[in-house]
């Protein structure tokens, strides 16, 4: 697949990877997120956005968004461009921060510095709690790579880590934000977002994850939680995503 390239497109407002090799398209597969966010049940959504009124729902909303890009970002950063002690990788992250696109994406926008503000007390839940987090990553083999697979009617999305930790479990890693802690039921779709990569990295390498984390921090607590999912997990939350991806196709006549 070394001779394959994939991007991003857009359709009708939906988010596809296109798939090429050479001047060959070979695949157009709907993104992960895209085939999540058109087949979620909207009710729940719709009675908050109601109750907070759409001008407050539309901040808490982008503020969210936009301090999960800086967060993701500043993620990355540390773990595949910084070494040494924490302190010292703190220091080189702020280092390289200053000046990188991503990081700064917003700075332009009225509320930019906020957001990035808000990216790095999301990334600091995180770094004081190491040893929970970084600290057991012993090899990153993926950071914000492309994955697709043309299984179950085919998807492709951005994983944002895969990692052989220190007790040589491979594992992927979703980070995510929220206002307040989350309970399970309320992240199932975070866990067929990370079944979906799990079978695209298994097609694509013939390495199968041995589980599955999601990290995710909230403005209200110090520590950040942990959602694990174990192989059986995954393949269980797989085979509910196959159903989503098929619910898209049926909604959007593909």
């Amino acid at each position: 697949m070394d001779s394959q390239e994939i991007k991003r497109v857009q359709e009708n407002g939906l988010r596809f990877y296109q798939v090429t090799e050479g001047e060959t398209i070979i695949a157009k597969l709907p993104s992960v997120t895209t085939i999540l966010g058109q087949t979620k049940d909207m009710s729940g959504l719709a009675r908050w956005r109601k109750k907070v009124g759409e001008v407050e729902a539309d901040r808490i909303s982008t503020l969210s968004m936009n301090r999960g890009t800086v967060m993701h970002r500043l993620m990355e950063l540390y773990k595949t461009k910084t070494s040494g002690t924490s302190q010292e990788r703190l220091e080189k992250l702020k280092e390289i921060a200053k000046t990188d696109d991503e990081v700064n994406e917003f700075s332009e926008e009225p509320l930019g510095e906020l957001f990035l503000e808000e990216g790095w007390k999301m990334f600091y839940k995180f770094w004081f709690n190491s040893a929970d987090y970084f600290d057991r990553v012993k090899e990153i083999i993926q950071a914000e790579t492309f994955l697709w697979t043309t299984k179950g009617g085919g998807w492709a999305g951005t994983v944002d880590n895969i990692s052989e930790l220190h007790d040589n479990k491979i594992m992927i890693i979703d980070y995510k934000n929220s206002r307040r802690p989350k309970r399970e039921e309320y992240v199932i779709d975070y866990y067929m977002q990370a079944a979906a990569y799990f079978i695209a990295y298994w097609d694509m390498t013939g390495n199968k994850a041995d589980g599955a984390e999601i990290w995710v921090a909230n403005e209200q607590d110090n520590l950040p939680q942990t959602f694990s999912l174990t192989q059986s997990d995954l393949e269980f939350y797989a085979s509910e995503f196959i159903k989503r991806r098929k619910m898209f196709f049926e909604k959007h006549n593909i």
